[in-house]
């Protein structure tokens, strides 16, 4: 066993955390600190080495945040927050290092700090259980018995979500209590959606890249993501051949599509039914949607039809209004706030689609909207 792995196992199990006693006023809330800063603001970091292929560093710095909330929790100035035991996990994992993955959670679940959040704990055990069954088929051994844990527990942490009804707070991180501030809603902008509309059990996010600066007509690529109940249901993703005198590629760079990519690709007016289909009348999200309302509207207005939504919003906006205090509000940033999970190929639009999706969803299960 790696030393560090070993050092965190003897550490978790050093069970002389005690939660303060019932009469206790429980103390104000204390963010962690890492190398003098509050791990909160690491985040971003650690998403961006995880993105960048840095993944030694991203596990480092990810090793040291949990570190910093695990001393914290167990001298009493601060809460458990399990989102940092899943960071370290992930990057194991996405390093093929399953057998410090189920160390790790071994050692966190044995630990006896109690856990902050039912459902995160439960989504330990579910990553647990999936570490034993490829340890199983690794090993030639019958993964089936863990195999039928992890699928019960994933049963039981969406059962748990579900009943908390948006009850359970929002913030993973603590980041929202680190950086209070008054989420507002509604505003001038058309773009910012009225609470019912964010708040809508059908959705759908789009995404669009363009060949070159010549506008929407260039588009050469569209995704649209269909979410119910916050999930990804159905996906309607195609490249784009842009007509004549508008198909030149100057961001090939950018998103990799070139020429040979779209020269049998559908144009915009052969898909116009069945984007009429995939959306009909649900709200629309996009991230920095007057980018992508501009480049829907001038290919409906080139090809002369009308599919663009009245329902169209904006998640950028939307997120500097219910999420104040990151350091920008890109895509990557704040997806990586809201679902840390997701692994972003930026600029393909479907992976950014599903993230203005996913970001939707998490604003969704803030409980001051309901």
């Amino acid at each position: 066993m790696p030393g560090w792995i070993s050092s965190i196992v003897d550490r978790f199990q050093q069970r002389s955390f005690a939660p303060p006693p019932p009469h206790v006023a429980a103390p104000a809330f204390h963010m962690p600190r890492y190398r003098g800063t509050p791990i909160c603001d690491l985040v971003d970091d650690v998403n961006r080495l995880k993105r960048d292929g840095r993944l030694d560093e991203a596990l480092a710095l990810a090793q040291g945040c949990m570190d910093a909330m695990v001393a914290d929790a167990r001298a009493g100035r601060g809460q458990a927050m399990e989102f940092y035991v899943t960071q370290v996990a992930i990057i194991l994992r996405r390093m093929r290092r399953i057998d410090d993955e189920a160390r790790l959670l071994q050692g966190w679940l044995a630990s006896g700090i109690p856990p902050s959040r039912d459902d995160h704990r439960v989504g330990l055990r579910k990553r647990l259980a999936k570490a034993h069954a490829d340890l199983d088929e690794q090993s030639g051994r019958d993964p089936s018995q863990h195999l039928a844990e992890w699928r019960r527990l994933v049963a039981e942490e969406k059962a748990l979500k579900q009943a908390s009804g948006g009850s359970q707070q929002r913030s993973t991180t603590g980041r929202s209590a680190a950086r209070p501030g008054s989420s507002r809603r509604g505003g001038a902008s058309p773009l910012i959606p009225p609470a019912a509309d964010l708040l809508a059990t059908e959705f759908v996010a789009v995404d669009f890249e363009t060949a070159n600066r010549r506008g929407g007509v260039s588009a050469c690529q569209v995704a649209l993501i269909k979410f119910v109940d916050g999930r990804p249901v159905d996906k309607l993703s195609t490249h784009l051949k842009p007509p004549g005198g508008w198909d030149h590629f100057e961001f090939t760079g950018l998103h990799g599509i070139s020429w040979r990519d779209i020269e049998h690709a559908p144009s915009w007016p052969m898909i116009e039914a069945d984007v009429h289909r995939f959306v009909d009348g649900v709200p629309v999200f996009a991230h920095n949607a007057s980018f992508d309302r501009k480049v829907w509207s001038e290919l409906d207005q080139f090809f002369a039809v009308r599919t663009l939504p009245e329902r169209f919003y904006c998640t950028y906006r939307t997120a500097t209004r219910l999420m104040p205090g990151l350091p920008n509000y890109r895509l990557p940033t704040v997806v990586g706030a809201c679902a840390p999970d997701y692994w972003l190929n930026h600029h393909d639009a479907t992976a950014d689609a599903e993230a203005c999706g996913l970001i939707v969803s998490s604003f969704q299960r803030q409980p001051e909207l309901a």
